[in-house]
């Protein structure tokens, strides 16, 4: 006779208790758990770069702030869905006037996520689809097989811009440019 097991649904405080007694990166999709595997040395090298471009020029004009990919962000109460995007970036006006010893609970105006080999296509569309749902207005997925950088913003068709092609900031992060080719450099 099979037994019926019900499944957990976690919540937030599920997740930051579980997050300080395990050296698993976890993120919390919709209530469910899900682990993140180690980086490859290359993913971590293009999330390193692309950090270290965009936050240059966000401290040169003093824009916001940049957080790193272990940052989690709640995008919903219900269903409870906490995100780390591999780099962020968060204008003075969304920002809160203190940090927290807990997960943000606002969101990010620009997020990029790096494609890992390990991702597949609806997974990468899943988390893009999460963060401009949660009102996060420019998303960046940078592919490092293709060396290109989709750009993604609500209602707005998605733009794929190659190595020779200008990645800007849009009305979102005004004057920022790099060529694509910069992100990934060596």
């Amino acid at each position: 006779m099979a037994t019926i097991t019900e499944r957990k649904i976690y919540t937030i405080d599920d997740l930051w208790e579980l997050s300080h007694k395990t050296d698993k990166r976890l993120e919390l999709v919709r209530g469910e758990l899900r682990e993140l595997a180690p980086a490859s040395d290359e993913h971590g090298y293009l999330c390193v770069n692309l950090a270290t471009i965009v936050t240059q020029f966000v401290k040169q004009h003093g824009s916001g702030y940049t957080f790193a990919a272990e940052t989690g962000f709640v995008l919903s109460e219900d269903p409870a869905t906490v995100r780390a995007p591999d780099f962020a970036f968060v204008s003075r006006e969304r920002a809160p006037e203190n940090w927290t010893r807990h997960f943000a609970r606002y969101i990010p105006d620009l997020v990029a996520e790096v494609v890992s080999p390990s991702d597949t296509f609806s997974e990468v569309t899943e988390k893009v689809d999460d963060w401009l749902r949660a009102g996060v207005r420019l998303v960046w997925v940078v592919d490092p097989v293709q060396q290109s950088v989709r750009v993604y913003r609500a209602d707005q068709p998605v733009r794929v811009l190659r190595a020779e092609d200008m990645l800007s900031g849009d009305d979102v992060l005004p004057g920022f440019a790099c060529k694509v080719s910069e992100i990934f450099a060596r």
